[in-house]
C-alpha cells in the first residue's frame, strides 16, 4: 500500500511541476537557512560542554562595587589553589592558569628561521590535562607538565615549527632566551572551547624566568583558579570558605563578593561581563531559525489547500469506491514526506554550498567534526521530521474531509475555510519579513552611528606598533628613525593600546569617599597632539613634560569628587597639571570612562625593562604610500629587532572590532531578511498563478465586457495588498518593541524614526507590486476567446 501511496505522490509531483518547484526550493531554502543558524546557535551553547569533568569544573570569581558599579576579578594569588585543596575536602583538583595577553616570541633552537610571534600561550599546572578533557596525542598526563621548561604543543603548533617529525624532546626557545622541552603533543582544541592554546607551559616555570616572574609568583594576583568540585551540591559549601582561605593568607579585600563561576557557563556569560558570547544574540537569531522554516512550510499548506479543487473529484472518487479517511490522510501525508525529504536533501546541498561563505562574512570558525556530534544530527533529524508533520497535518485534514456527495456536486466549502487560513499564513509571512527589514534598518543605523560617533581623538590614518623587549631598548633611537621619514607626521608613546583594554588604579572620591576606579595610561608629552586630543584646561609652560604629572579628563574629575580647582592637587601620588576633554578610550557601548594620563618624560628608561611594553602611535599622512611607508618601518624595526616579528595595526581597526558583535548580527539580520522576502514572494507568487488559473473564466468575461488590463491587474491584485497592509500594522509594534529593547544596552544610541517604518512598508508594497503584477499582467492579456474555451 505504502509503495502505491509513494507512486501516486511522485506523480503528482512531477504533474504539478511550477508548484513542486516552488514548495521544494521554498522548504529547501527555508530548511538550509534554518540548519545554519542552529549550526552557529548550537555551537555557541556546546562551549565547554565536551569536557568530562565540565559541569564539576568552577572557576573563582571575585565581585566588587564601585561607586555604584559592580566590577568582576578572576585572577589570584598562586598560593590560593593549593590552600583551597588542602583546606576543603569537597575540592578533588584545582588547575592554575595564566594566559598571555600579548603575543609571545616562539622560535624553533634549531631553526632560526621558524620565529613566529604567537598569540595563544599560556601557563598551566600538571593538573591541567587531567582536570580538563583536551585529548592528548603524545606524552603522559601524568608527567608532560611536572617540571619547570617544558610545555605541550597542540598539532598545528607541532606543524608548524617541525613539520612531520616528531616533537616530543625537541626544544623551543620563549622570548628569545629561555629553552622548553617539549613533553606532549594535544590534539588542536576543538572550536567550542574557552581555551584555545597551542602551547602549554609548566606553571612552575614562572618564578625561574625573572625577577619579574618571581613577584607576580609570590605576590600578584595574576591566575585564574579552577576548581574541581566533588559534587554541584559542594558549591555553596567551598564558597563560604574562599573568603576564609583569602583572609589567612592575608591576600583579599575583604569588601568583595568572592563565588565561584560554572565553567561551561562562561562563554555565554551567564555571571561574567567579559565573556566571548553573547546570550541576546543567540537567543534572538534561535527565534529567527524557529521562524524561517515555518515561512516556507506555510507556502507549503497554503499552496496545497489552494489547489483543493484540483484534487476533490480524486477524493470523492476514492471515497465512493471504498476509501476511508485514514487512506486519505495516509497518501496526503506521504506526498508531504516526499517533498520535505526532496527538499531536505536540497537543504543539504545549499547549506554545504554556503556553508564557507557563511563562516568567512560572519568570522565564524566552527570545526567540521561538530557537523556529526549526536545533537546536532538530531536537530537536523527533527527539522526533517517536524516539517514532514506540519506540511502535511493540515492539507491532510482538509483534503480528506471532503464529502463525496459535495464534491462531486462541484460544492467544496471546505476550501472557502481554507481561504481565510491561507490568508493568515500570507499575513505571518509578510509580518515576519516587515519586522526584519525594519530591524536591520535600525541596527544598521546604530552601527553607521557608533561608527560616527566623535570620539575626542583622531583615529584616521593612525599606525600602531607594539614594542617590547631589545626594541624597548633602543627606543628613542627606533623613535627618531621613524619620525624621520617622510609621510610620518608625528609620533607618540602609550603603555596600553586604545580600544584594546586598559588598566586602572583604585581611589576614593573626595567628597563621598566611595571607592572608585580610573583607568589609566602612561604616555610621553608627544601623546596630546598625535592624537588630537582638545584641553579643557591646559598646563602653562612646558614644565609638564618633564613628567611626574599627571591629565585627568572630564569624567575623572567627577569621578573623583576634586573640589575647587583640580590643578595642583594630587591624585594616585602624582600632580594634576591638566584637564582634558573627554574622549572615548573603550568601546562606544559603554558610558563616557574616566581617564588619568601619567606623562613619561624618559620611555626609554622605562622600556629599559625587558617586561616593559608599549604602543608606538604614528600619524601617517593621508597623500603618502602607506604600503611603502609601512615596509620602511619593518626595516627600522627589524635593525633593532631582529628577534621579534614586526606587528602593526591600525587605530581605526582597533575601534571597529569594538563593536563586531554588531557587524556580525547586521549581516546575519540581512541574510536572514533577504532570505525571508524571497521565500514569501515565492509563496506570493504561487497563490497569485493559482488564483489567476481559476478566475481564467471570470477574466475573459470580464474581458468581453469591456473590462481594461489595468482593472483586470487591479482585480486580481487588491486583495494581496491588503494583506500586506495588515502586515504592516502587525509589524511596527512588534519591531519597535524588539528595537528599543535592543537599543538599552547602548550608553549612546539612536532615536527610531517613524520613516524607518515607512521605508520598510514601502519596500513591502513594492515587492509585492513586482511579484503580484507579473502573473496578473500576464492573466489580463491573455485571449479572452482562449480563455472561455470549456476544458
Amino acid at each position: 500500500m505504502f509503495k502505491n501511496y509513494l507512486k501516486i505522490a511522485a506523480r503528482n509531483i512531477w504533474k504539478h511541476k511550477d508548484y513542486s518547484f516552488i514548495n521544494i526550493v521554498g522548504l529547501a531554502m527555508g530548511m538550509a537557512v534554518s540548519m545554519l543558524i542552529l549550526m552557529f546557535v548550537m555551537h555557541e551553547y556546546s562551549y565547554d560542554k565536551f569536557h568530562k569533568n565540565g559541569d564539576r569544573i568552577y572557576g573563582v570569581l571575585a565581585k566588587v562595587k564601585m561607586d555604584g558599579h559592580e566590577m568582576q576579578f578572576k585572577n589570584f594569588n598562586a598560593k590560593l589553589g593549593p590552600f583551597l585543596k588542602q583546606s576543603t575536602p569537597e575540592i578533588q583538583d584545582f588547575v592554575r592558569v595564566r594566559e598571555s595577553y600579548q603575543a609571545v616570541v616562539i622560535k624553533n633552537s634549531e631553526n632560526s628561521s621558524a620565529l613566529f610571534s604567537e598569540k595563544y600561550f599560556m601557563f598551566a599546572d600538571p593538573s591541567f590535562f587531567k582536570v580538563f578533557s583536551f585529548k592528548l596525542r603524545e606524552g603522559n598526563k601524568s608527567e608532560i607538565l611536572n617540571r619547570p621548561y617544558t610545555m605541550v604543543i597542540s598539532e598545528r603548533a607541532a606543524k608548524k615549527y617541525f613539520g612531520d617529525t616528531d616533537p616530543v624532546g625537541k626544544t623551543l626557545l620563549y622570548e628569545g632566551k629561555h629553552v622548553f622541552e617539549i613533553t606532549g603533543v594535544a590534539e588542536n582544541p576543538p572550536s567550542n572551547s574557552t581555551f584555545n592554546f597551542d602551547f602549554v607551559a609548566s606553571i612552575t616555570t614562572i618564578p625561574q624566568l625573572n625577577q619579574n616572574g618571581k613577584e607576580i609568583w609570590e605576590h600578584a594576583g595574576a591566575f585564574n583558579t579552577y576548581l574541581l568540585l566533588d559534587s554541584e551540591n559542594s558549591v555553596k559549601k567551598v564558597e563560604k570558605k574562599i573568603l576564609t582561605a583569602g583572609i589567612e593568607m592575608d591576600d583579599f579585600d575583604k569588601k568583595a563578593d568572592y563565588s565561584l563561576e560554572g565553567f561551561t557557563t562562561v562563554h555565554l556569560g551567564n555571571n561574567s561581563t567579559d565573556s566571548g558570547g553573547n546570550i541576546k544574540l543567540i537567543k534572538i537569531f534561535a527565534g529567527i531559525a524557529s521562524l524561517i522554516p515555518f515561512l516556507a512550510l506555510f507556502n507549503y499548506m497554503s499552496l496545497t489547500t489552494a489547489r483543493a479543487t484540483q484534487r476533490a473529484k480524486e477524493v470523492g472518487v476514492r471515497k465512493v469506491a471504498g476509501a476511508g479517511r485514514s487512506g486519505l490522510i495516509k497518501q496526503f501525508y506521504t506526498e508531504s514526506i516526499l517533498v520535505c525529504c526532496i527538499a531536505f536533501g536540497l537543504s543539504f546541498v545549499l547549506v554545504e554550498l554556503m556553508r564557507q561563505p557563511f563562516y568567512n562574512l560572519l568570522n565564524l570558525n566552527i570545526d567540521a567534526s561538530f557537523l556529526l556530534t549526536p545533537s546536532f544530527i538530531a536537530i537536523l533529524s527533527g527539522i526533517l521530521l517536524f516539517s514532514a508533520f506540519i506540511a502535511g497535518s493540515y492539507p491532510a485534514l482538509i483534503l480528506s474531509g471532503f464529502s463525496p456527495i459535495e464534491v462531486l456536486k462541484g460544492r467544496l466549502g471546505s476550501q472557502q475555510k481554507g481561504a481565510g487560513l491561507r490568508k493568515v499564513f500570507m499575513v505571518f509571512q509578510f509580518t515576519v519579513s516587515i519586522a526584519l527589514i525594519v530591524c536591520s534598518l535600525i541596527i544598521q543605523q546604530q552601527l553607521s552611528f557608533m561608527q560616527n560617533v566623535k570620539l575626542g581623538l583622531n583615529k584616521d590614518q593612525m599606525l600602531n606598533i607594539p614594542i617590547s623587549g631589545s626594541i624597548g631598548k633602543n627606543y628613542f633611537s627606533f623613535k627618531n628613525e621613524i619620525a624621520e621619514l617622510t609621510g610620518v607626521e608625528q609620533v607618540a608613546f602609550s603603555s596600553t593600546g586604545l580600544y584594546k583594554g586598559y588598566n586602572m588604579f583604585f581611589s576614593q572620591n573626595k567628597s563621598t569617599q566611595k571607592d572608585v576606579s580610573i583607568s589609566y595610561a602612561e604616555v610621553d608629552a608627544n601623546y596630546i597632539n598625535t592624537l588630537g586630543l582638545a584641553w579643557k584646561v591646559k598646563p602653562e609652560g612646558s614644565s609638564w613634560k618633564n613628567g611626574n604629572g599627571m591629565l585627568l579628563n572630564e569624567s575623572a574629575i567627577k569621578e573623583l569628587g576634586l573640589k575647587g580647582d583640580p590643578l595642583g592637587q594630587k591624585v594616585f601620588n602624582r600632580t594634576v597639571v591638566g584637564i582634558l576633554r573627554n574622549f572615548r578610550f573603550a568601546s562606544t557601548k559603554d558610558e563616557k570612562l574616566p581617564m588619568g594620563l601619567f606623562i613619561i618624560s624618559d620611555t626609554t628608561n622605562m622600556l629599559a625593562n625587558e617586561q616593559s611594553s608599549g604602543i608606538l602611535f604614528a600619524k601617517m599622512d593621508p597623500k603618502s604610500n602607506i604600503v611603502e611607508k609601512i615596509k620602511s618601518i619593518e626595516s627600522i624595526y627589524k635593525k633593532y629587532s631582529a628577534d621579534k616579528p614586526f606587528e602593526y595595526y591600525f587605530l581605526d581597526d582597533a575601534f571597529n572590532d569594538t563593536f563586531k558583535t554588531e557587524i556580525r548580527m547586521a549581516k546575519m539580520f540581512t541574510i536572514f531578511t533577504a532570505f525571508a522576502i524571497f521565500i514569501a514572494c515565492m509563496g506570493l507568487f504561487g497563490l497569485v498563478t493559482f488564483t489567476a488559473e481559476t478566475r481564467t473564466k471570470e477574466i475573459g468575461v470580464r474581458k468581453v465586457l469591456g473590462a481594461s488590463v489595468t482593472s483586470v491587474v487591479a482585480l486580481l491584485s487588491k486583495d494581496f495588498f491588503k494583506l500586506v497592509f495588515i502586515s504592516i500594522l502587525l509589524a511596527t509594534p512588534v519591531a519597535w518593541y524588539l528595537m528599543h529593547q535592543w537599543l538599552q544596552d547602548f550608553s549612546e544610541r539612536i532615536e527610531i524614526a517613524w520613516w524607518v517604518f515607512a521605508l520598510a512598508g514601502l519596500m513591502a508594497m513594492v515587492i509585492t507590486i513586482f511579484t503580484v503584477s507579473f502573473q496578473s499582467i500576464k492573466a489580463a492579456l491573455m485571449n479572452p476567446v482562449k480563455s472561455l474555451k470549456t476544458d
